[in-house]
């Protein structure tokens, strides 16, 4: 048996090494830039935010039209660890359960860390830069965690708005988050262009609990 699956508590068949569900899953999460840790959805205290977990709820039972439909989402509070990232997260991995029927090796979804992204940017010998790149241009689902952590320089601005430029060209879907909570505070980090990109294409839903980070768990959403 697979400890790690995804289905292992509610799949019917017998569990075998060459099971086809857990071989595809397992490509596309690990094609997937998500933390080890974070590749099991996480239960998630709903608390005063119940409105936005209710509207995030329903994106997550529809997330396959929401990608589809290059529909995009900006998860923001000001407060930290009530569950931006985690909300984010499970997002792709819904949608990573919708498609993962004869995905092959196609890489649908991403999540990078913004600020870690950067740090890539500029380490032009890596190897790594390409693949990145060429990922963030095409997947169809893209997680911007931490977009406006710290005010961006010119460079960051400028590789940050050619993916998403480009993405918003082909109808491509991002999901965002970050600390940042109105577009003229936004516009102050990222510049005037990217915020509008984020801000006007983007469904906003703004958390204003307290850091949870600490604290017990709820009803899973």
């Amino acid at each position: 048996m697979h400890e790690d699956c995804w289905y292992k508590k509610v799949c019917t068949k017998k569990c075998t090494s060459t099971c086809l569900r857990y071989t595809e899953m397992s490509y596309l999460m690990e094609n997937s830039g998500v933390p080890k840790k974070k590749q099991i959805p996480t239960t998630l205290t709903a608390g005063v935010d119940i409105k936005a977990f209710q509207k995030l709820a329903n994106i997550k039972d529809n997330i396959e039209d929401f990608v589809s439909s290059g529909e995009n989402l900006y998860i923001c509070s000001k407060e930290v660890g009530n569950g931006k990232t985690s909300w984010a997260i499970k997002l792709l991995l819904k949608y990573f359960d919708c498609v993962w029927a004869g995905n092959g090796l196609r890489i649908r979804g991403y999540f990078v860390h913004t600020p870690s992204l950067f740090t890539l940017l500029k380490d032009f010998g890596n190897d790594e830069i390409a693949r990145v790149k060429q990922i963030l241009f095409n997947a169809n689902l893209v997680v911007w965690d931490d977009i406006a952590s710290t005010k961006l320089s010119d460079y960051d601005i400028t590789q940050l708005l050619m993916f998403i430029d480009q993405r918003t060209l082909y109808e491509l879907s991002n999901i965002y988050t970050g600390n940042i909570t109105t577009k003229d505070q936004l516009a102050k980090c990222v510049g005037n262009k990217l915020a509008s990109r984020i801000w006007n294409y983007s469904t906003i839903i703004e958390f204003v609990g307290k850091d949870k980070r600490n604290g017990s768990v709820a009803d899973n959403q």
